[in-house]
């Protein structure tokens, strides 16, 4: 699950080929809270409840909380997380080059 993210995120952002080196090293990972409303097994809602991240600017705040929104979609139909009536809470995980998180402005 977490490679996926990582291929995503690196096409989304346009961030350039990954480095060989290990990604605790040179990479940071960013949580994010995101809901996913159901209403007769059908969505009726996706939102953005938190980003956490102490040291984000606005704008990246606002970038990764767009990235969760879309990843989030993409996991609605999934069976784990699909239910009849209720609301779903997802924690997305995000991990990006610090090279790569410092480009997003």
């Amino acid at each position: 699950m977490k490679s996926v993210i990582l291929i995503i995120v690196i096409s989304i952002f346009s961030l350039g080929q990954a480095k060989a080196q290990g990604y605790k090293k040179d990479s940071l990972q960013f949580k994010i809270i995101t809901q996913i409303k159901y209403k007769q097994s059908k969505v009726e809602s996706i939102s953005l409840k938190k980003v956490l991240c102490d040291y984000c600017t606005e704008i990246q705040t606002e970038q990764l909380g767009l990235e969760a929104l879309r990843l989030a979609a993409l996991e609605q139909d999934d069976p784990r997380n699909k239910m009849k009536k209720g609301i779903k809470i997802l924690s997305i995980y995000i991990r990006l080059s610090k090279i790569d998180f410092s480009a997003i402005k």
